[in-house]
Formats: structure tokens, C-alpha cells, sequence
């Protein structure tokens, strides 16, 4: 499965992590790729390279919420 994270946090200043078949995965110009993961843990931890604290999505990614 694709996961993407939003480049622009939300309110609470987090930036959520999405699969490719998410209601509401950001567009293309608001989300970064973060390539094919086994899991949302691992698309989770591919984030926290470049985001110090990337939340799941509750929607998508209900298991790491």
C-alpha cells in the first residue's frame, strides 16, 4: 500500500499520515509520497525523518491510532 503525510499541518500543528486510498488524502500538491509500506508503522517511522511527530490517520490508519 502508498502512504503520503500532509505537508501543511493541521490545527493542532500535526502533520497526518494517509494511505493512497483515503477519503481524505490531501491533493497532490499538499501531501508528500512516502513510498509502498507493510503497515501504517512503517509508513509512521519513514515520516519522522522529516516530521518530528507524524500522527495516523483515523480514518485509513485506525490500527495505529
Amino acid at each position: 500500500m502508498k502512504y503520503y503525510i500532509k505537508t501543511e499541518a493541521n490545527e493542532r500543528g500535526d502533520h497526518v499520515v494517509h494511505r493512497e486510498d483515503c477519503q481524505f488524502l490531501p491533493r497532490e500538491d499538499g501531501r508528500k509520497a512516502l513510498g509502498d509500506a507493510a503497515s501504517c508503522e512503517t509508513a509512521l517511522r519513514r515520516a519522522k525523518d522529516e516530521y518530528p511527530e507524524p500522527k495516523p490517520c483515523h480514518t485509513c490508519c485506525s490500527e495505529c491510532a
